[in-house]
């Protein structure tokens, strides 16, 4: 007597059961990809990059006062405006600033920033301010990493350590607040450091 059992002879997957598997799956798909595009979206929106509204090549402007008389002349090899920001940024800034009289300061950096529709000027990156001597004032080298210039204060500031040299005469600090319009004055922060030059021998009567 045989028995003869044919469980195994039917197809494991009916006709209606594949058809819910495929809806399953679909349905999975489905989820999977409403879940995925907000995380993509924002990972494409961070990623997005940060374009100027328009470049300028060979920046040259020349600021006026109310009389007509030049008060700075700002130069870089380019200009990047960003309206989102209000910022301008700067490669190679050269600032003259202009005095009623006598000589001007110089001041270059590496880089530079314009803020608050133009007041404020940040010079960044081997930062120079100089001034050359007259009858009144000796020559003045200013050397830091970070100079803040506010026009309508007529200051230069940093809260970086300065480096100062004047007719050899060396000091140097934690930062300073110069006012470099006439009169100019000049404070320094923190714990200064001079180093006076040598004077130097007179010279010796060659008579005997």
């Amino acid at each position: 007597m045989s028995a003869y059992f044919g469980y195994f002879d039917r197809p494991f997957w009916s006709g209606r059961q594949l058809m819910l598997a495929i809806l399953f799956a679909i349905i999975g798909a489905i989820a999977w990809w409403q879940l995925k595009t907000p995380d993509e979206d924002a990972g494409a929106h961070r990623t997005r990059p940060r374009l100027p509204d328009y470049v300028v090549d060979r920046f040259s402007a020349v600021e006026t006062n109310d009389s007509g008389r030049p008060i700075r002349h700002l130069k870089a090899i380019e200009l990047r405006h960003y309206a989102t920001e209000n910022v301008s940024e700067l490669d190679q800034p050269r600032l003259e600033l202009y005095q009623i009289k006598g000589p001007s300061w110089h001041a270059k950096a590496d880089r530079g920033t314009i803020y608050a529709d133009g007041d404020q000027i940040r010079l960044e990156g081997n930062v120079e301010l100089n001034r050359a001597g007259d009858d009144e004032n000796r020559p003045a080298h200013f050397e830091t990493e970070r100079l803040d210039i506010w026009r309508k204060q007529g200051l230069a500031e940093t809260d970086l350590e300065v480096r100062v040299n004047s007719d050899g005469d060396v000091l140097t600090a934690n930062g300073m607040r110069l006012w470099y319009n006439e009169p100019t004055r000049t404070t320094f922060h923190g714990r200064a450091r001079i180093r006076l030059a040598p004077e130097s021998d007179p010279e010796q009567d060659p008579s005997p």
